[in-house]
């Protein structure tokens, strides 16, 4: 698929055209012809005029339109954002699935965030509504992806959107990457096969180095905490390390971790069986930092970046770990472990200390850890915790410009007192009552002073149960263009 853009007088003839529409009178972006504007104005309001966000409606068949015309609602002019604009291209591609669309316009609107970041999420949008779940039926879907060839920005002015296509294609496939990898059932993404992956991606980068420890290489480091997670499972584990250096010289701007569970069975404490199919993708926040630091590669990024990805799988085999078992972690604090399928921040604590150890003063882990995070916030907000506060606001504020939704959540003492062991320095499981929180607290336990860390719980948006007008049902993806754009502000600093 090819992206370019173009002023509407040089748009060519295309088989399909979607623009988003605003509430009030002047709804459509001016940038169309005053003619074309009229039309579809008058057209969505004859077919219900304000709907939900992202509703659309076929204009096509009238003189001075093309074939496919397609009316996304937006919204509120003063609320466009770049999280809307990608969701409004996303949801108009959608409408043709099916068709026999191949040449695509979409009309950018500039009002709020100027050309250059609505081109980039637009182009992000676009990629992500071309992704499917369904790769492993042996029929065709009933939901066919257009043969899309080509994709033209209409724009209002001259500038060259090279470099802003450049970007949106590069953090959409990163973003539909992590996608695929979190997709796959677990018997067809193990530790070992996701390290495979990563080893692909790092190759297909062209400036990223990998190392995958094997159990041995995690013992001798005192990795005791994370490799007693995979004391069940027959599968090896998998400890990937991607390094990228992007201005040379010695240490880390920032580093990735993410938890890396191919499989989540809960271990001894076993989960129930609703919803245990989806554990395949308890491995999202891996799949994000490796997609993540191969496309800040693909970009040149000026900042050095390791992304860790502590994987195995849960399992309650025969030598798993029994609650009331105790291990030492890589920074030599003690755990309990009450609950095994609290076990997310037990491969997490050697995940952030490897990253410290590496030279990383900056941290961010990413991980499915807790469905305290969902109960809380739904499935609109991704959960954030850290410290210092300016840290964890810049990682909120650069996930508002990449479009991710984070919502703070409280880390203070009365947390880290509740994760105190009675027999070991600190406990995996500490009830249920503000249980994000103490997940966080239980990670921060390992956290050393000058370290300026953000944990991303995205429990709550890592997948979605229905088809969204913007998204397809399945894994969403989340945190991946936070991790890009920090290590683009890292570059600047």
């Amino acid at each position: 698929m090819k992206f370019r853009s173009a002023r509407p007088s040089d748009l060519g003839t295309v088989d399909a055209l979607i623009v988003p529409v605003f509430s009030g009178s002047a709804g459509v972006p001016e940038v169309l012809p005053r003619a074309l504007r009229a039309i579809v104005e008058r057209v969505h309001r004859e077919n219900g005029g304000r709907k939900l966000y992202f509703s659309t409606t076929h204009v096509g068949g009238e003189r001075g339109l093309p074939t496919r015309t397609v009316a996304v609602f937006a919204g509120d002019r003063a609320d466009w954002s770049v999280e809307r604009a990608r969701n409004v291209a996303a949801a108009g591609i959608k409408t043709l699935w099916r068709s026999t669309a191949k040449k695509v316009g979409v009309v950018l609107a500039d009002d709020v965030i100027g050309y250059e970041r609505a081109a980039r999420a637009t182009v992000e949008g676009v990629i992500y509504s071309t992704w499917r779940p369904e790769v492993h039926r042996t029929t065709a879907t009933d939901k066919q992806l257009p043969p899309i060839a080509s994709v033209t920005l209409v724009t209002g002015v001259k500038d060259d959107l090279k470099d802003a296509i450049r970007r949106g294609e590069a953090v959409g496939g990163a973003v539909n990457t992590a996608r695929r990898l979190a997709n796959e059932p677990a018997n067809k993404m193990t530790p070992t096969i996701l390290a495979e992956e990563a080893r692909a991606l790092a190759k297909d980068s062209g400036n990223v180095e990998i190392e995958v420890l094997d159990r041995e290489r995690c013992k001798k480091l005192g990795m005791n905490s994370y490799l007693s997670v995979a004391q069940g499972s027959h599968e090896p584990p998998r400890f990937i390390v991607m390094r990228y250096r992007g201005r040379g010289g010695r240490g880390y701007d920032i580093a990735f971790v993410g938890k890396g569970i191919t499989f989540d069975s809960g271990g001894i404490s076993i989960k129930t069986n609703e919803g245990m199919q989806h554990m395949k993708a308890d491995m999202t926040g891996a799949a994000s930092v490796i997609a993540a630091i191969a496309a800040v590669a693909r970009l040149g990024t000026k900042a050095n970046v390791i992304a860790i990805a502590p994987c195995t799988e849960n399992l309650p085999g025969g030598s798993a770990t029994k609650p009331g078992d105790v291990f030492t972690s890589m920074s030599g604090r003690t755990v309990e472990v009450l609950n095994t399928d609290a076990e997310g921040r037990l491969v997490l604590i050697d995940g952030v200390t490897y990253a410290q150890r590496e030279g990383a003063k900056r941290v961010v882990d990413v991980a499915t850890l807790t469905g305290s995070i969902q109960i809380a916030l739904g499935q609109h907000f991704s959960g954030l915790f850290g410290r210092p506060d300016g840290f964890v606001e810049e990682v909120r504020a650069a996930g508002a410009d990449a479009g991710d939704r984070f919502w703070p959540m409280p880390l203070t003492d009365e947390y880290r007192e509740e994760i105190r062991s009675d027999i070991a320095d600190i406990v995996n499981s500490a009830g249920t009552g503000g249980g994000a929180s103490k997940g966080a607290a239980f990670i921060d336990a390992v956290v050393d002073e000058g370290t300026e860390w953000a944990h991303l719980d995205i429990a709550s948006t890592f997948w979605s149960e229905k088809d969204r007008p913007h998204s397809p049902k399945g894994p969403q993806g989340p945190a991946v263009r936070t991790l890009i754009e920090l290590a683009e502000r890292a570059s600047r600093r």
